[in-house]
């Protein structure tokens, strides 16, 4: 069966982790040990959990960190979800990542169907099985169902091993109606031991989890002082989107990737942000990830412009509400200063601006565009401008006064 028309990785850029029965978080991320750990996926990151990193408010992050020697392996058993997306990531102990693993790359064990690959894989999740094994000591993207856990093929070595899973078909389970993939850590000696997943792992809520400090420390030792380091050269005073300058010890998503917009907020002032929405395969309304869309998901955030860099609120693609020529209109204010025509039925769609207090960021994604589609983030190339590259699909940004939008709508705030 011919696979989905996504663009992959390539090779040198990332690959999957493992753990072991005492984890901690490496010393070489300028953080403490992390607490002991027996027990699978102590960490669930999102905007309602541990929010910090710049989660996606759509999407579910389950964490876990490893040591593992040399010989060691781990091996990830798992169901693929019900959901737009999910991956296997590994990333060092800096928040950087090694090698990853997207759905449809993922070979199903035998017997099962990879629902994110063939046409006809049916809906029995018991049929929808896969195996990945994590090892250090080989090269990322080597692909097979292996993934690197170490950097430059060492050895040995530490880092943190990420589940993620976006839009599931059920929004109140988060995992997808599957479970979390099972975890066995399998030593050169022979020895092998199945971890157990930690209290409410998979739940709506999450644990607490013993890693909430270790991971917040992480990011506040690894960032650059006072914060990311921006949005090309674009300011609070003279927003724009532009690739940011530096993301990569924030645990990126490798499949995605980000323009930015610095903002700050002043009473009785939005933020404007229009574009042309690229295409995308609607799951909640039925629609495959293997019908020819240009890209598997995109949304924009706002999100706090400090350590540990929480999000504060998304929309979606298909939370957008879309003009006939498939363009957006987003306002970015507080409930306050909401202009009356900011609404769905106006062809508006509102993001709440969150604190006021401090700086605030607004994040664009793209995921995984399709080979034939030439407009997407991953088309712009360092230094290049975003707004040439991505045409139409370039989000511009202004700033406007909200009774000059309740008045006259998006035209009376034409972008810069």
């Amino acid at each position: 069966m011919p696979r989905a028309p996504w663009r992959t990785l390539k090779a040198s850029v990332l690959a999957l982790l493992g753990l072991v029965t005492v984890l901690v978080a490496p010393s070489s991320a300028g953080t403490a040990a992390a607490p002991e750990v027996r027990c699978a996926w102590p960490a669930v990151v999102s905007p309602t959990r541990l929010n910090f990193a710049f989660p996606e408010t759509n999407a579910t992050y389950w964490m876990m960190p490893y040591r593992l020697g040399e010989g060691d392996r781990i091996v990830a058993d798992g169901t693929f979800p019900s959901a737009r997306f999910t991956s296997l990531t590994s990333y060092d102990a800096k928040g950087a990542p090694i090698d990853s693993l997207a759905d449809h790359d993922i070979a199903a064990s035998p017997g099962s169907k990879n629902p994110f690959a063939v046409p006809d894989a049916g809906t029995d999740p018991a049929r929808h099985r896969y195996s990945v094994t994590l090892r250090p000591g080989t090269a990322a993207g080597s692909g097979g169902n292996t993934l690197a856990a170490t950097t430059d093929s060492a050895a040995s070595g530490s880092g943190f091993l990420v589940v993620r899973i976006y839009v599931p078909a059920e929004p109140s389970d988060p995992a997808g109606g599957a479970p979390l993939p099972t975890l066995s850590v399998q030593r050169e000696n022979g020895r092998s031991e199945t971890l157990t997943p930690c209290p409410k792992a998979d739940s709506t809520q999450g644990p607490a989890g013993p890693l909430v400090d270790d991971l917040r420390k992480l990011v506040k030792d690894v960032a650059p002082p006072g914060r990311f380091a921006g949005c090309g050269e674009f300011t609070t005073g003279n927003p724009g989107f532009a690739l940011p300058n530096k993301v990569s010890n924030l645990f990126p998503n490798p499949y995605n990737k980000y323009l930015c917009a610095p903002v700050a907020y002043e009473q009785g002032r939005i933020a404007v942000v229009r574009g042309k929405a690229p295409t995308f395969p609607n799951t909640g309304e039925g629609q495959s990830v293997l019908d020819p869309t240009q890209v598997r998901y995109w949304s924009i955030c706002q999100n706090q412009w400090q350590v540990p860099y929480p999000a504060s609120s998304c929309a979606a693609d298909f939370q957008t509400a879309l003009d006939e020529d498939g363009t957006y209109t987003y306002v970015v204010s507080t409930p306050q200063d909401r202009p009356a025509n900011a609404t769905t039925a106006d062809g508006v769609t509102w993001i709440s601006w969150g604190p006021t207090d401090v700086d605030s960021v607004l994040i664009m994604r793209n995921m995984l565009p399709a080979q034939d589609f030439d407009n997407a983030i991953q088309d712009v190339k360092p230094g290049e401008n975003a707004a040439s590259v991505m045409g139409a699909y370039y989000p511009s940004i202004t700033y406007c006064d909200k009774d000059t939008f309740a008045d006259g709508g998006p035209d009376a705030c034409p972008a810069p």
